[in-house]
């Protein structure tokens, strides 16, 4: 078939959310496979990433990044084999990490994303996860940003989490000690066994959070890694030792667009000599290769565990993006689109 006579499908956003997403906000429509202009490739999409900070995009709400139009194509991160290449520096059957959006293909402008994967070194989807976005925020937050170290205590919320479960790790390695927070016991369980956590809450299961975080952190918290924000980050900041450091990955405790209310931190940061600081990983792209060098490392040594919730079908993206709001998932959530041409079904560790 000529490709550029064929139509393929798309997931279109039709409502912006009112609270967290739901299937009528998004509608499949059908449109021509795009044709490459110069300097663009044409990706088919294999698998695509799941991320919370979607929410943000999704809301016209003021963001770090720009909202998803009505009527266009979900953006995200995705993996996608070169079919045509009219830029110099990719060639047709490479798989590559970029933006391919919530479609089965893409024509796009190779950007700070995008880069070439390997997959003799890792399969495919841990270029998502553990091996890309997932692992190079992980390692920004908790190694760049909050400088942990040995002998401090390290506590991260979403522990279990594709950022989080690495946060932990690699906070581990460098001779903290590690406290996680998540929202179900299993997923406590897989902090201690899997992720090698010292302690771990289930925060539904307790009625107060900061009790629990004093009790589990006797000498404070060193770093907090915060993935949520709002009640979870108030209780951390109760706890927050002398020259503590908060990194703030996500918010997924504030929906966009809402003024949230709770205890002014000004007199804890004065107090504790501490400081907050928000991230986002792709305002340090210019050490992607460095730090993907460092994981691969890691991983290939067996220093770092994982899991992938890993669902089928492009038509289930809403679903699947659903399921990591609300803690359904276990591990980074990834849709699994299509597969390489040729390939064997090598999908790592899935949940």
């Amino acid at each position: 078939m000529n490709l550029h006579h064929g139509s393929h499908r798309q997931i279109v956003l039709v409502a912006r959310p009112d609270g967290l997403p739901v299937p009528s906000n998004f509608a499949i429509r059908r449109a021509p496979v795009p044709t490459p202009s110069e300097g663009e490739v044409l990706v088919r999409t294999l698998y695509l990433s799941i991320d919370a900070g979607l929410r943000g995009r999704l809301s016209d709400a003021f963001n770090y990044a720009a909202s998803v139009p009505l009527g266009g194509v979900v953006r995200s991160l995705g993996i996608g084999e070169v079919l045509e290449s009219r830029h110099e520096g990719f060639l047709p059957g490479q798989l590559l990490v970029t933006e391919t959006g919530w479609q089965e293909y893409a024509a796009v402008v190779p950007g700070i994303t995008t880069r070439v994967i390997d997959t003799a070194t890792a399969p495919a989807m841990a270029f998502l996860g553990v091996l890309g976005i997932s692992g190079i925020t992980a390692h920004i937050g908790m190694i760049d940003l909050a400088r942990v170290g040995p002998g401090e205590t390290a506590v991260v919320s979403t522990a279990a989490g594709a950022v989080g479960s690495i946060a932990g790790q690699l906070a581990k390695a460098a001779g903290a000690r590690t406290v996680g927070i998540t929202g179900s016991a299993e997923k406590v369980q897989l902090c201690l066994d899997d992720y090698g956590y010292d302690a771990c809450i289930n925060y539904r299961a307790t009625s107060d959070l900061s009790s629990a975080l004093a009790e589990v952190c006797p000498e404070g918290i060193d770093v907090y890694f915060d993935n949520v924000a709002a009640d979870q980050l108030d209780a951390a900041l109760a706890s927050l030792a002398i020259g503590g450091r908060v990194v703030i990955c996500g918010t997924m405790g504030i929906p966009p667009g809402v003024v949230p209310t709770g205890p002014r931190f000004e007199r804890v940061l004065l107090a504790r000599r501490a400081s907050i600081q928000g991230f986002i990983w792709g305002d340090h792209h210019h050490r992607n290769e460095e730090i993907v060098a460092s994981l691969t490392e890691r991983y290939r040594a067996g220093g770092l565990r994982y899991r992938e919730h890993v669902v089928h079908g492009l038509e289930r993206a809403p679903e699947a993006f659903a399921e990591l709001l609300t803690g359904q998932n276990l591990g980074k959530t990834i849709v699994s689109v299509g597969r390489p041409a040729g390939s064997s079904n090598r999908s790592g560790i899935t949940s």
